[in-house]
């Protein structure tokens, strides 16, 4: 996560010229002849997968307190959800993994339309109270994806609490170097520093298990004096009622884990439990067991695929910034992560920013560049059952194919 989420001089001008770019890729009918390149590579209908966190009313407000890379104004998911919307078949994630579950076809030029479905994690409460009304009005189908450890309860995810800490020290002028916590944890908050908090907090994510990311962010809340039931209210996650509203609404509930746990960063033995866990407690508290998951930060391996579909989902999604393309794994689905400054000219919302974005232009052009999310597998854990053991290298269930 880049530090771009202010309106300084330095940053307005960038998105000014990227503007310029878009509106001179536009204008020569460059997001024509991509859409062509991206059904050939697809082998098919486009399938666009859209990946949200938070909605709110005021984005300026929010990203003063908050994770900026998380949020969307309620105004602007509506105008990205119409823009898509002119050139996609708006559908539910279970219409697009049955879509891509079809061979490819490279040769057959089709009239289908391409699609797009929509989905949001994390499972905050501004999903019920913000998003809902807007994906109401413009009836578009969605997943929510939540980590049932959270629901229902006053604590944060580790990620807020962790960008709330680091904000702080970085306002404070506090070198991480000297952030005040116990000397091994120390050592592996000096290890990831980087310029900012959001690019510190990537590595963090990337690098650490969960118990290190859990430890450091109680470590540092002590260090500062502060709780992580202090933090924003926007911070807060669904109740299960919340749950339950989305789901009578239409919204497909999707397994996130129980904790928001890095799986790949996990012994297999407990990225089981996260994974099995987190249906259970959802089938209990819906009446429906969820047939879609959503891989924390996009991070997967192999075995981890594996015992997603164990535990009987039907898909699992990253947040792989690629083609979706047919006849491939339902359980490595390609997501596009939105957030405010997705569509954002210089002062407000650009169509020719939007067009570019979304239909893959800066991407195909080289201008972007996604972040892979699959890592190898694990080493064996010597306390994991036999069972957890076998996952690294058995064959398990056939992900191969989609569907």
């Amino acid at each position: 996560m880049a530090e771009r989420a202010d309106s300084s001089p330095r940053w307005i001008v960038r998105r000014a010229a990227k503007a310029a770019v878009a509106g001179a890729l536009t204008a020569l009918g460059i997001h024509h002849a991509v859409r062509l390149v991206r059904r050939r590579q697809a082998g098919g209908p486009r399938v666009l997968i859209l990946s949200y966190h938070r909605v709110t009313p005021d984005f300026t407000r929010s990203a003063a307190e908050s994770l900026p890379s998380l949020l969307t104004s309620a105004a602007t998911l509506r105008r990205q959800l119409e823009h898509v919307a002119r050139t996609h078949e708006v559908v539910s994630l279970a219409t697009a993994r049955r879509l891509l579950a079809e061979p490819a076809q490279p040769g057959r030029r089709g009239r289908r339309p391409d699609v797009v479905a929509v989905t949001f994690d994390d499972g905050y409460a501004d999903n019920a109270e913000h998003a809902l009304p807007v994906l109401s009005r413009l009836r578009v189908p969605a997943t929510v994806f939540v980590p049932t450890g959270y629901i229902g309860t006053d604590r944060r995810l580790p990620h807020d609490r962790l960008y709330g800490s680091l904000g702080e020290l970085f306002g404070r002028g506090i070198p991480l170097e000297r952030a005040g916590v116990a000397a091994p944890l120390q050592t592996l908050l000096s290890a990831c520093a980087e310029p900012g908090p959001a690019a510190t907090l990537d590595r963090l994510i990337a690098r650490l298990p969960h118990q290190h990311l859990v430890a450091l962010a109680d470590a540092l809340d002590q260090a500062l004096g502060r709780s992580e039931r202090e933090l924003p209210n926007g911070t807060r996650l669904l109740s299960w009622d919340q749950v339950r509203v989305l789901h009578a609404a239409g919204v497909d509930v999707g397994g996130h884990t129980v904790n928001h746990a890095v799986l790949a960063n996990l012994p297999l033995s407990e990225a089981r439990r996260e994974v099995r866990g987190c249906a259970e407690r959802i089938e209990a508290e819906v009446g429906e067991r969820p047939r879609h998951f959503a891989f924390p930060n996009g991070y997967y391996t192999p075995a981890v695929q594996r015992m997603v579909a164990d535990a009987g989902f039907e898909a699992g999604v990253t947040i792989e910034d690629e083609e979706n393309r047919h006849g491939r794994t339902a359980y490595g689905l390609k997501r596009k992560v939105l957030w405010e400054n997705t569509t954002l000219g210089p002062i407000g919302w650009s169509a020719f920013v939007a067009t570019c974005n979304l239909g893959g232009v800066f991407s195909t052009l080289g201008l972007s560049r996604p972040v892979p999310g699959v890592r190898p597998d694990p080493l064996p854990d010597p306390e994991a059952d036999p069972v957890a053991q076998g996952d690294a290298g058995s064959a398990g269930p056939d992900i191969r194919a989609a569907g």
